[in-house]
């Protein structure tokens, strides 16, 4: 019977060292909000390309526009969760249109992922410009 209450006491002990570290965490992934400006660089087969992105995030929910050559687009599809985020611009021209999905992870002031082209999957990096 002693053993029993120590392995519990043990057992007990343990779960509640557990529980701080485990509400940091939960605490830590809600506390990424990309709400603000960010320029967005990547290398492409044309050069540096460097694109402004507007976010307005509302809980997990991304909206905002990238401006392009082509003009200001929306982010549809966008999402926050913990640190990463996803998002997709689609370009037209014309009758033909394309899309590009975005997805990420967030750091501070920075960000760094890949998004999806239909020539492929390009690297790119970001750094927020302004708080909104």
């Amino acid at each position: 019977m002693k053993h029993a209450h120590a392995f519990l006491g043990g057992a007990l002990l343990a779960l509640l060292a557990a529980v701080p570290a485990w509400g940091q965490e939960l605490a830590q992934e809600r506390a990424v909000d990309v709400s603000g400006v960010w320029e967005i660089t990547s290398e492409t087969p044309r050069g540096t390309m460097t694109r402004k992105v507007t976010f307005e995030q509302d809980g997990s929910s991304l909206t905002g526009t990238m401006e392009t050559r082509m003009g200001s687009v929306p982010i549809q599809n966008g999402s926050v969760e913990g640190n990463k985020i996803s998002f997709t611009v689609v370009f037209s021209r014309g009758e033909r249109s394309f899309e590009m999905t975005y997805s990420g992870t967030v750091e501070g002031d920075t960000a760094k992922g890949t998004y999806q082209t239909p020539r492929g999957e390009v690297e790119w990096t970001a750094k927020r410009v302004a708080e909104q």
